[in-house]
């Protein structure tokens, strides 16, 4: 079970837990959260591009850096100005 899904299911949302092409948390504008991602495409301080299992997703900001890839979830951190589906 993921980190989402286990938010989700302490807070009774468990309708969450339905499958998606991906998922993410936003905490402010200095960090992120995905999941089911499958690679990152591209990665500068300023964008990072992510692939996901369906279609992809382009982060910029300032100082972005990724903290954590791990099991097709990643941690953006950084001043996060946009998300964009691509």
């Amino acid at each position: 079970m993921g980190f989402i899904d286990n938010i989700a299911e302490s807070l009774g949302l468990s309708e969450l837990n339905a499958e998606r092409s991906f998922r993410a948390v936003l905490m402010g504008d200095g960090a992120a959260y995905f999941e089911n991602v499958s690679s990152v495409k591209s990665y500068s301080p300023d964008k990072i591009e992510l692939v996901l299992k369906k279609g992809g997703l382009k982060i910029t900001g300032e100082s972005l850096f990724i903290k954590k890839f791990c099991a097709g979830d990643v941690a953006v951190c950084g001043r996060i100005k946009t998300l964009e589906r691509t």
